[in-house]
């Protein structure tokens, strides 16, 4: 049994004429013949019945033809189903992110594309790092957006530079520094950092700026949250090296202030990253047409 046959029979049922089905189905009559003798020899039943060279539906036809039509059906549907995702505007998106992206960069761009695709289902992960990337070599999602601090074998994975993300030193406005018009290493030693644990990737991206000395004089203070140590800062208790993009509001408010820093310059690149066997949808190729106009736009 497959699909032409089931197809024939459809056809031959509703008009119960072998010329006409071939007609329609632009195929010969020994061909529509063929197919029904074949289907109702792997039902191991008779279909169709010819009497007084007349074609009529057997009692076993007409059952079977109801279950055809809901199969045929079935298959229509899932078949429409199937092609909205060669729409741009319907489909699932599954991206993994690190903390940071996910809540200071993402809800921008997913804003401006639901209004682009509103159909489409997005389903954001956000997990550490080593954790996204299992996810990702297990296709339990499409693509991550991270910083470039994590390697990615370039044989298996494509990744793609849209965002250049700068680390600024930022303190309350009535901290000493705040008067300063630039902070050099040894002002900043002399300050309690408050930063991440040592396995966070932006610890370990600002301590490659430094050598064993300069990272061995540092007062630190560990708090293992990005809106903790904001508000650590805001609270006079330290100092901070932190993203631009997460201090945005705290600094146009006057919550914070960035100081200058001296012989020193931490930037970073914001990286997509998919399989390059991965199969980039419709609806993919949107979201990352926003991210690029993001980057145009300097997030």
């Amino acid at each position: 049994m497959n699909l032409s046959q089931l197809k024939t029979f459809m056809v031959l049922s509703e008009c119960l004429n072998v010329t006409e089905t071939a007609e329609k189905l632009f195929c010969t009559q020994p061909s529509v013949s063929i197919k029904i003798r074949k289907l109702e020899e792997s039902l191991n039943t008779v279909l169709f019945e010819r009497i007084n060279n007349r074609l009529y539906l057997t009692e076993q036809g007409k059952i079977f033809r109801a279950y055809v039509k809901q199969m045929l059906s079935t298959l229509e549907t899932s078949m429409e189903h199937l092609h909205q995702y060669d729409d741009p505007n319907y489909g699932k998106i599954t991206i993994g992110a690190s903390h940071f992206v996910g809540v200071y960069l993402l809800p921008k761009i997913i804003a401006e594309y639901k209004q682009l695709s509103p159909n489409v289902e997005l389903s954001i992960q956000i997990l550490p790092s080593q954790q996204l990337i299992q996810k990702l070599e297990n296709h339990q999602i499409d693509f991550l957006i991270m910083s470039d601090q994590v390697y990615f074998d370039p044989q298996k994975y494509q990744t793609h530079r849209f965002l250049s993300d700068e680390l600024i030193l930022i303190a309350s406005p009535n901290h000493p520094l705040a008067e300063k018009t630039e902070c050099d290493f040894a002002s900043l030693s002399q300050q309690q950092l408050i930063i991440k644990p040592s396995l966070s990737e932006t610890r370990k991206f600002i301590f490659q700026h430094l050598n064993t000395d300069q990272i061995a004089q540092l007062k630190i203070m560990e708090f293992n949250s990005l809106e903790g140590i904001k508000h650590c800062v805001i609270n006079e208790l330290g100092v901070s090296i932190i993203s631009r993009l997460a201090v945005t509001n705290e600094l146009n408010s006057g919550l914070l202030v960035e100081i200058p820093l001296k012989n020193l310059k931490f930037e970073r690149g914001i990286n997509y990253i998919f399989h390059k066997d991965k199969y980039v949808s419709p609806a993919i190729q949107r979201f990352l047409s926003v991210v690029k106009v993001n980057n145009n736009q300097q997030i």
